[in-house]
């Protein structure tokens, strides 16, 4: 593992976000800055780039094909994965819910996928997915390295509970941050499956679209789906590398 590589992406990142997200929950505490403003909206955009600027930052290569090959390249027939995952999430959060949220109408979904994909969550995942997981694999087992990730990610999205206006003030911690760990568990295996940073923007973006289109609910249902999903996520990634070795 490169040790210098992660503690300078984590440093960027964490500057270019803090400093956005903090200063908007100063501006916004303090009655200078609202969340109908389109200044409150660039911070916010800005600081959601942080691990993105990073990862660029850290690519030994710059150039445009460079950045496209490491953004989109993936292994060969891979997409199935990615669709798996996704099957699986939608089945777990869409019957534990089994209630549209009446803000999001159905045919605005394409766009709000995009948005997630591109600006609202799916970026982040060129340097979660991108630089800090496959680095911290190569020391750690994938479960470690994936919890370290996830816990730095969901660290990392503290300020926003302070920002006046931000949809993360009507959400529990504790609840956002143990789906965030589970979710890292997906992303990552989708990481080391398709080798496809845009498939885990992508899986990420759809993931927020779900959490968005329905009305999530903490139940029965949904506790014994992401239990099981995390088992089988991690038995599909250790499946997939005995089967290789053989």
């Amino acid at each position: 593992m490169n040790k210098r590589k992660v503690i300078t992406y984590i440093s960027i990142t964490f500057a270019i976000t803090w400093i956005c997200w903090w200063g908007l929950a100063a501006l916004t505490n303090n009655h200078i800055v609202d969340s109908s403003q389109g200044i409150f909206t660039v911070i916010h955009l800005i600081g959601g780039f942080g691990p993105t600027i990073a990862a660029i930052a850290l690519l030994p290569n710059k150039e445009p094909k460079d950045v496209f090959r490491f953004v989109f390249s993936c292994n060969k027939n891979s997409f199935r994965y990615l669709l798996l995952f996704c099957i699986m999430q939608g089945f777990v959060i869409g019957i534990s819910s089994m209630e549209i949220n009446p803000a999001i109408p159905w045919f605005a979904t394409p766009i709000v996928l995009l948005s997630t994909i591109f600006l609202g969550g799916g970026n982040e995942e060129l340097g979660w997915r991108g630089i800090m997981q496959p680095e911290l694999e190569k020391k750690f087992s994938f479960p470690i390295a994936t919890l370290i990730t996830g816990c730095v990610w969901m660290l990392w999205h503290i300020p926003l509970w302070f920002v006046v206006g931000a949809s993360q003030q009507n959400m529990n911690f504790a609840h956002y941050a143990i789906y965030g760990l589970i979710l890292s568990f997906w992303l990552a295996t989708i990481r080391k499956k398709t080798n496809s940073v845009f498939y885990c923007c992508i899986f990420h973006g759809f993931s927020n679209l779900l959490l968005s289109f329905f009305v999530v609910k903490v139940n029965w249902i949904l506790i014994l789906g992401l239990i099981a999903s995390v088992i089988f996520t991690i038995w599909f990634y250790y499946k997939k590398h005995r089967s290789t070795r053989d």
